[in-house]
């Protein structure tokens, strides 16, 4: 950005990483910085080995009735909308992380479980003989015939 002697001391001077010739600017004119852009961070691998409970909604709505809390209440607790809380114990919408370590903090419970691997679907055993079944390797006789 581009502004004047008055305006300058509003930011930083701007300073390219490139090897290319810069234009001089005008005189009296600064160019600013600009904004950093944020990268999406990489999650914890603990966070990344964590799912959301399968019954979630029952968990938090349950609990939330123990402690005699309202809708409402676990809301400005947690700093999340009313509707977020509704659609979440109505299991509409699963909380995400952020969410879910609030709600464990604020009611005392255990959102977070470690993920379940799918098994791996078993291969059945072929019904007819292979060459493997047939061929035995030389020099290593059967454990039955050296007793």
């Amino acid at each position: 950005m581009l502004v004047c002697r008055n305006c300058q001391h509003l930011g930083e001077p701007y300073q390219e990483d490139l090897i290319l010739p810069q234009p001089r600017p005008r005189a009296g004119i600064v160019r600013l910085s600009r904004i950093p852009v944020r990268r999406p961070a990489e999650l914890p691998k603990e966070i990344q080995e964590l799912e959301v409970a399968e019954n979630f909604a029952d968990i938090i709505r349950k609990r939330r009735m123990k402690l005699g809390m309202s809708q409402e209440d676990l809301a400005n607790r947690v700093k999340t909308k009313l509707s977020i809380i509704q659609r979440i114990e109505t299991g509409k919408i699963a909380p995400e992380t952020r969410l879910c370590r609030e709600l464990q903090h604020e009611l005392k419970i255990k959102l977070l479980v470690p993920r379940k691997e799918a098994p791996a679907p078993k291969t059945a055993a072929p019904s007819e003989i292979t060459l493997g079944d047939i061929i035995k390797i030389k020099g290593k006789p059967d454990e039955d015939s050296a007793n």
